[in-house]
């Protein structure tokens, strides 16, 4: 397998975050209902019961009132199929959209939209939040190196599609996924030899002394943690040719990810695309 084909099958698993996935599906299903049980709770929308007679149907549309990236448009579809309402789809997941674009046209019954306004625009804000800024980042470094996520998200897969969306890549799914070697492991054992396994295997490394000793051991990829720029590609080209897969991870912003991209990477991930997001702001309006 080629260093671009391990990037592209470990690194790039865009294909295993749909709802035709059990596992991802399970996550949304999760997310979503605990976020209307939270907003409901046992006395439901006491406003609307309060203030609208019945239940009318009307119509409501979605606008993105900022420029940005859409994500998060498949699960909310899913989402409202349960509760009865009817959509009218004006853009895709991963289109880029403008101020005053039109998203979706919702039609339904009043207190069914109201009840789940507030659970389908924290979802489709925060998603399009991730997919928007991923989509600056990629645009900064091109294409010879894949932007992604870590570990440190709050909703864990749907995160990460989001990121997908936005023209990044995965990183792993979990801690089954593959093996990544991370300081802590190293403190605990008797040696730096790398385990025998048919796992797809990355080490996260400090030193130049560490990536030195591990390059000799062959692993999938290495991961220069909290390097410089500078340091990391006098390494890389004292290293060679190899099919090795290089990581730039921590202290990695939209300010100096340029310097990253050109320091001979493959893949470059950062914590804040997710443990940071600013939400793109997204208004629903009843007609």
């Amino acid at each position: 397998m080629t260093k671009q084909q391990k990037i592209k099958k470990y690194y790039n698993q865009r294909e295993k975050l749909t709802l035709k996935n059990r596992k991802y599906l399970r996550q949304v299903k999760r997310l979503t209902e605990d976020f209307l049980i939270e907003d409901l709770d046992s006395q439901g929308d006491v406003t609307s019961d309060a203030t609208i007679k019945g239940n009318p149907k009307v119509t409501a549309i979605l606008k993105a009132k900022e420029s940005g990236t859409l994500a998060g448009l498949e699960e909310t579809k899913w989402f409202l199929k349960r509760y009865k309402i009817q959509i009218t789809r004006y853009k895709r997941d991963g289109a880029r959209v403008k101020k005053g674009d039109k998203i979706l046209k919702l039609t339904g019954g009043i207190k069914d939209i109201l009840k789940i306004e507030r659970t389908i625009l924290n979802l489709m804000q925060r998603m399009s939040g991730i997919a928007t800024q991923t989509d600056k980042l990629v645009k900064k470094v091109g294409k010879h190196v894949l932007v992604v996520p870590t570990r440190k998200t709050q909703w864990g897969l749907v995160d990460k599609k989001a990121v997908t969306l936005g023209g990044g890549g995965t990183h792993r799914l979990g801690l089954y996924d593959w093996i990544l070697i991370k300081d802590n492991h190293l403190k605990l054992v008797t040696s730096n030899k790398l385990p025998v396994t048919s796992y797809f295997t990355e080490v996260e490394c400090k030193t130049k002394k560490q990536i030195l000793d591990f390059v000799k051991q062959k692993p999938d990829a290495i991961m220069f943690d909290n390097f410089k720029p500078q340091d990391i590609k006098k390494i890389i080209k004292q290293i060679g040719k190899t099919n090795i897969i290089f990581e730039a991870s921590g202290g990695i912003t939209e300010k100096n990810i340029i310097s990253y991209a050109k320091s001979g990477v493959n893949v470059i991930s950062l914590g804040s695309l997710t443990h940071s997001v600013k939400s793109l702001d997204i208004s629903l309006d009843i007609l």
